[in-house]
């Protein structure tokens, strides 16, 4: 698969989209008076995961000559994330090692394009998990 520019843009739009909803839920769903959560916390945590992405899709993605590479840095990065799922930025970080191994992949950096997909699809779902088991308990 090749990817576009147009694909890595839709790819950032959709990381972006995905962060602004499950931060969304985070802060204001089931946030009872006392606990953390709130617009304020929100702003922050959405301005920053943005920021991120603007770079991860604008800049970094688009010029990266050993993206499989990159990629497996980015994954590593989403997984270790999750932990704090709160600040948007597996949500961030996995779609794009998810776009950097892609890349990687159509340029022949088969292994480590291979890990970045997966660990940063498992870092995504990962996070999107704890929101829910977050939201539930």
């Amino acid at each position: 698969m090749i990817l576009t520019r147009q694909t890595i843009t839709a790819f950032g739009v959709a990381a972006a989209a995905l962060t602004a909803v499950l931060l969304a839920v985070a802060n204001f769903v089931g946030t009872e008076a006392g606990e953390s959560g709130g617009a304020a916390e929100y702003a922050l945590t959405l301005g920053f995961s943005l920021v991120i992405a603007i770079a991860l899709f604008g800049w970094v993605i688009p010029r990266s000559e050993r993206p499989g590479r990159a990629g497996l840095v980015v994954a590593v990065l989403a997984a270790l994330s999750v932990a704090a799922f709160w600040s948007g930025l597996p949500y961030v970080l996995g779609p794009a090692a998810v776009a950097l191994g892609l890349l990687g992949r159509a340029r022949g950096e088969a292994g480590t394009a291979i890990v970045a997909i997966v660990l940063g699809s498992l870092a995504t779902l990962a996070a999107i998990a704890a929101v829910v088991l977050d939201q539930a308990f």
